[in-house]
């Protein structure tokens, strides 16, 4: 009979100076990261929940990386590991998706050890960020979800939508609803001054003494 053989994994030998010059750079661009998302993001919700999680990932996938690179067989391992795992936190805004995915990229980067190129790209992206986010026309403007309920018959839409529209960048009617207890208007408004609330409230109280309003922060209708 012929024996069978078992052929031990192969292990990579990893370089510690290597190793602990990449994980430092791993720590460093992810809190710059961090800080960029703190100080530029215009998310509107909470970004400091977002932002101690980046260093985190990035870290995470520097090990996962490494790991990787060192052994075949625990590299399908760790696939089939990760296959039961189950990732249900939802990201509410798709910003804050490309600052997972960057972070995870730094992960990437530099656990294989592709220091100079991740590097050069994450500062190139770093810098592409902090122009375009600089722009006033996107860093000053707010949307918010506007609700109009008034039982007054007299009140016409297209009153309310061209007092509104003096006030706000743009106005987009989402819902209209007429019914025997009165009507509603949703409208999404686009202020570059959160200050004109009050005079889009001013406004809408002449049309409308008896109206209801309410502001919400800008999300679909579900």
């Amino acid at each position: 009979m012929q024996e069978i053989q078992l052929i031990e994994p192969a292990f990579t030998q990893l370089n510690p100076v290597e190793f602990a010059f990449n994980l430092f750079l791993c720590i460093v661009a992810s809190f710059m990261l961090r800080s960029v998302y703190v100080k530029r993001s215009i998310s509107l919700s909470g970004k400091f929940h977002i932002g101690t999680v980046i260093p985190i990932l990035a870290c995470v996938t520097f090990l996962v990386i490494m790991v990787v690179k060192s052994s075949l067989a625990l590299s399908l391992g760790l696939v089939g590991a990760l296959s039961v795992v189950r990732f249900r936190t939802p990201i509410k805004e798709p910003e804050e998706l490309v600052y997972l995915f960057l972070a995870i990229a730094l992960g990437l980067g530099y656990g294989a050890g592709q220091s100079v190129v991740t590097s050069v790209v994450f500062l190139v992206i770093l810098v592409l960020i902090m122009l375009w986010l600089s722009r006033t026309s996107i860093a000053k403007q707010d949307e918010y979800n506007l609700m109009i309920d008034w039982t007054d018959r007299e009140v016409e839409v297209k009153d309310l939508l061209s007092a509104i529209s003096d006030h706000t960048e743009q106005v987009e009617m989402q819902k209209y609803n007429v019914g025997e207890a009165g009507s509603s208007l949703f409208l999404k408004v686009m202020l570059d001054d959160v200050e004109k609330l009050e005079a889009i409230l001013r406004q809408v109280r002449t049309i409308a003494p008896a109206s209801n309003c309410s502001f919400y922060e800008a999300r679909p209708l579900q």
